[in-house]
């Protein structure tokens, strides 16, 4: 079974991966439980994400599949974690044609290398490729470079100029005899001391090993070259030789067309070999597998196609090797269940045979004791007469010994009630005597019957026979009848008359029955009880199946899935954002002037709904508008404290971004342009259901019928292009203004700036010249009649003589050395320090305003551009000649909303076949018509406890519907496999009270939601004890 990539396959892989994640950022890295070597890396950039799945040495793949993973990650995680998250990938390239991948990372700031030769390993790498840590640690004892493998030392594999050149490397050069000439005279010395000879194809793909052995094997084949012959055939062969050459260069040939295939185009191969516990009376399901997965090729396997072989293609190589490992995993689980029930109905039926091997024992026992008891009566006189002559040699005092040997010889003299006598146990006072079974002596009787008469038809038919021969065969069917005699040994009590013995064997006959028929009620009792014990295991097994098998495929999400969202009773969808940034989202991408409606309300924290209307020439009825005034209630106080108040909502052409200046609102701010149409007041009742996904057959008949009734009902859809044409003159126009405010603050803060150099220049100027006019300068009169002190006249002097000459920058200097400077400053003007900060203050507000006015112009020219594509995608979505790229068919889902969500099922038919399901929270009322569903109302429960109480409810319902043999239930467990955790991010309230299904109050139910009630006795005595 192959279990790890080839070169080749590898080369493919990275290939694949390099288109599909380059730009990405490394949003987690996860252990896998599979095993402590694999791992999980999401990858994500807004609107997408990949999954890779990493097992060190073996494979690296992109997945469609939910994969299980373990709780706490382990210390190489971390340290990838450390270093990785959140980093992107700007690179991923294979090392030459060896087995070794390499993912750049933010551009060369980190390199993750993985290895998937040998054991593999996988290792982290800085900007300089030294070794920041290892997954495994490798021995360097032996060639391997020490610093290689060491934390700290240079991984020396590859260098930097690795992502300057192409990803894909091409062999273009060709195969000639001379080059496999000198391939066998280098292998016939290397083998001289392993006294070894390569075969052809070994010798290839020794010399070749970027070329994979089986496309060697197949062209070797294809020109009827066997592949195991001796390469030391080709130096006696010169027709063999050039042979084995063109299907080289045939070989090269196709691993050049490999490589040449676009990217995504490769058609892998998949070889399944017949299951041997595979059972014919069922049908082939995931617990009764027919094939299991053993190969997967870049290429057709023909060598390999026999009769119990299946080969599956798939398009895209590394969907090839995704559905091959996952499918894979999941069968080793069913093969091991299968082995694990198989064992257990062993171990029932060994308890059944050991029981049944107990009873046919104890009913032997009494069988053969009824045959001696009647043998006994039967024999009576011949047992009496044994007894008799037993007992006269004893009463003679004849030794025991002589007793035997007398026996004997009376047996060989033909003495019958010798003959009888087989052994003695005088100790005991007991003989054992053999009987003849009268009922085998009765079927040897009418046997011989029949041979004497076939005998004598014989005789009548050939008269040419003569007498001694019919004698001879007489002679020799009495000896078969002689060997053919039963006899059965039974003991003899001779101190008891022949009817006393016989009892004794009746009596143990008995007492044999009485405890068959006690062992046979233990019996039924031990079997029931292993089975029990056995159904429990399989419940066990069942269980732990459920946990391991985790594998649901990752379905490609609705585009308004990252919102909060519900669908209303009437069909029309309705979103709000998370978060002021997703407000903004929705009303630039989603969100149509023309006929979308915005729905709120005025308290604190309200969620702005917007109701999607895919129809220019129908109106939106009001009981959406209270459905989408009910959810946007639902994230305010009004839930908590069940206040009754009235939502409001406009139309979407009176609202917008700009404020009423002309500038850009806040993210997460609207403006609405007139006034508020208010909503009757609205009762807060939520509610939990499901949506199940339809598959492609499914929907394609759910789309059909309802572009059918559009048509019927001449529903016209309105024109996208038109409402992105008016938001991107918005846009513009705003833009517009921010750049104009921007290019006037960057004058005036020049000039500002300009004004302040030359103002701090003229302080420093006045500040020298003062201090010299105080040098110079002398005192006033005043100020001499002030200050007469003695020798104070010299000292000012020599102070002028000294530090006259000094300019500023000195005296600072010399003022800090003598620790002055300090004092100096503290003795300067408030007023001066005061104004430094006042000017500082504006100038980091100045900035910040500039920082935030450029973040608004980025902002907006990337709306502009992404609003101008849509345009474009849409124009060419509609041209049906022309090849609409990935971007544009995401544009056309978003545009064609309402005809994909005809894909969600609230309640499907008996005919519907579904794939996975969509917990949704949404207002009682839009769940009317939903299969699934629970009640939802202001309580005490957190959203953890409100998930797991919801989840049950919907599991009681299935067995519910199960019993009521309904024509629709989950029969696949999808709801098993609900992410709890996506679960409660759609939940916009905090805290729950939970009904049962259908809105029945948990309260009614006391037996079925304990939990809750118990929450709520709590809360009641808790009130108690305030009051």
């Amino acid at each position: 079974m192959k279990q790890r990539v080839s070169s080749l396959d590898l080369k493919i892989l990275v290939s694949e991966l390099e288109q599909s994640l380059k730009g990405y950022r490394l949003q987690n890295v996860y252990n896998l439980t599979s095993n402590n070597r694999s791992f999980l890396l999401k990858f994500s950039i807004p609107d997408s994400k990949f999954n890779v799945v990493l097992e060190s040495g073996f494979k690296v793949y992109m997945t469609d599949f939910q994969r299980p993973t373990q709780p706490e990650p382990s210390n190489f995680t971390t340290k990838l974690r450390k270093h990785l998250k959140t980093k992107r990938l700007t690179n991923i390239k294979q090392v030459g044609d060896d087995r070794i991948a390499v993912l750049e990372f933010s551009d060369g700031f980190y390199y993750l290398v993985l290895e998937f030769f040998s054991a593999g390993n996988i290792i982290l790498l800085d900007s300089d490729l030294k070794i920041l840590s290892l997954f495994r640690f490798v021995d360097t004892s032996g060639n391997v470079q020490k610093c290689q493998y060491d934390v700290g030392g240079t991984y020396t594999m590859f260098d930097k100029s690795l992502f300057e050149e192409d990803s894909v490397t091409f062999h273009n050069a060709s195969f000639n005899q001379e080059m496999i000439l000198n391939w066998i005279s280098r292998s016939k010395q290397a083998d001289k001391e392993k006294k070894k000879i390569f075969s052809i194809e070994k010798l290839c793909f020794n010399h070749a090993s970027y070329l994979s052995s089986d496309l060697i094997h197949i062209s070797l084949l294809q020109n009827d070259v066997k592949p195991s012959t001796s390469c030391l055939e080709l130096l006696e062969n010169e027709n063999l030789l050039s042979t084995t050459v063109r299907s080289l260069n045939e070989t090269q040939a196709k691993f050049n067309t490999l490589l040449e295939t676009p990217v995504g185009e490769i058609t892998g191969y998949i070889l399944s070999l017949k299951n041997p516990l595979f059972k014919n009376d069922q049908e082939p399901s995931t617990e009764n597998l027919e094939y299991v997965y053993h190969e997967f090729h870049p290429f057709e396997p023909i060598h390999k196609i026999k009769d119990n072989v299946k080969v599956d293609t798939v398009k895209g190589y590394n969907k090839t090797v995704d559905k091959f490992f996952t499918t894979l995993e999941m069968s080793k689980v069913s093969l091991s269940r299968q082995n694990q029930q198989a064992n257990i109905e062993k171990r029932l039926q060994f308890v059944k045979d050991e029981h049944a091997k107990k009873l046919q024992a104890l009913d032997d026992v009494q069988g053969l004791n009824y045959r001696k008891g009647y043998l006994i009566n039967l024999y009576n006189e011949q047992i009496e007469q044994c007894k008799e002559a037993v007992q006269k040699l004893i009463d003679q005092k004849m030794d025991w010994k002589n007793i035997e040997k007398l026996i004997k010889v009376e047996q060989t003299r033909g003495n019958e009630i010798a003959k009888m006598i087989k052994s003695l146990n005088l100790l005991k006072n007991e003989i054992t005597v053999s009987l003849v079974d009268e009922e085998h002596l009765l079927e040897t009787k009418s046997d011989t019957d029949e041979d004497d008469s076939r005998w004598s038809s014989d005789d009548s038919d050939s008269d040419s026979d003569s007498d001694s021969e019919i004698k001879t065969e007489a002679k020799k069917s009495v000896k078969a009848t002689k060997m053919h005699v039963n006899t059965i040994d039974v003991i003899i009590d001779i101190t008891q008359s022949a009817f006393a013995n016989s009892s004794r064997y009746f009596d143990i006959k008995k007492s044999a029955k009485q405890k068959q028929e006690k062992t046979a009620k233990s019996a039924v009792l031990a079997i029931k009880s292993s089975e029990q014990k056995i159904l429990q295991d399989l419940k066990k097994i069942e269980k732990e199946a459920k946990q391991n098998v985790e594998f649901k495929q990752l379905r490609p999400k609705y585009w308004f899935e990252k919102f909060f969202w519900f669908i209303s009773s009437e069909g029309y969808l309705c979103i709000a954002g998370r978060d002021d940034s997703q407000i903004d989202s929705i009303y630039y991408r989603f969100f149509d002037n023309e006929t979308d409606f915005l729905v709120s309300n005025d308290l604190e924290n309200a969620l702005k709904v917007f109701v999607k209307n895919p129809y220019k020439n129908k109106d939106i009825p009001p009981t959406t508008f209270m459905q989408a005034g009910i959810f946007s209630l639902s994230s305010t106080k009004a839930w908590e404290n069940k206040m009754v108040t009235s939502p409001w909502y406009v139309q979407g052409k009176d609202v917008s971004k700009k404020d009423f200046d002309g500038t850009i609102l806040p993210s997460g701010l609207l403006n609405v342009s007139k006034e508020k149409n208010y909503l009757p007041p609205c009762q807060m009742v939520m509610g939990a259901g499901l949506l199940f996904v339809a598959n492609t057959e499914t929907f394609e008949k759910y789309r059909d019928n309802k572009e059918a009734r559009d048509k019927e009902l001449e529903l016209v859809s309105f024109d996208r292009g038109a409402g992105y044409s008016s938001k991107i003159q918005e846009l513009k126009s705003m833009l517009q203004k921010l750049e104009d405010q921007e290019k006037s603050s960057k004058d005036s803060r020049k000039s500002t700036e300009s004004m302040m150099e030359a103002s701090s220049e003229n302080e420093s100027e006045s500040d020298h010249q003062l201090f010299e006019d105080n040098l110079a300068t002398p005192p006033s009169p005043s100020q001499q009649t002030q200050s007469k002190i003695r020798g104070k006249k010299n000292k000012l002097k020599r102070i002028k003589e000294k530090y006259g000459e000094q300019d500023e920058e000195e005296r600072k200097l010399r003022m800090a050395v003598l620790g002055t400077l300090k004092q100096v400053e503290q003795q300067k003007s408030p007023k001066e320090s005061l104004d430094s900060k006042e000017i500082n203050d504006r100038m980091s507000a100045a900035a910040k305003k500039d920082r935030k006015r450029q973040q608004q112009i980025n902002q907006i020219s990337k709306l502009i551009d992404e609003l101008e594509s849509k345009t474009d995608d849409v124009e060419a979505a509609d041209d049906k000649d022309n090849n609409v790229n990935q971007y544009a068919k995401q544009i056309s889902s978003i545009e064609n909303y309402h005809i994909n969500i005809t894909g969600l099922l609230s309640s499907p038919n008996k005919t519907d076949k579904v794939t996975d399901c969509i917990p949704v929270f949404a207002p009682w009322s839009a769940l009317n018509k939903y299969a699934y569903k629970v009640k939802l109302q202001p309580g005490n429960l957190k959203k953890g406890k409100t998930v797991a109480d919801i989840t049950e409810v919907f599991k009681r319902h299935t067995k519910e519907l199960k019993e009521e043999e309904s024509d629709w239930l989950d029969s696949g467990n999808l709801i098993d496999l609900i992410n709890l955790q996506d679960f409660m991010m759609i939940l916009t309230a905090s805290k729950f009270k939970v009904g049962n299904g259908n809105g029945r109050d948990s309260a009614k139910s006391t037996s079925k939601n304990s939990n809750s009630n118990s929450s709520k006795s709590k809360s009641a005595k808790g009130k108690g004890k305030k009051k």
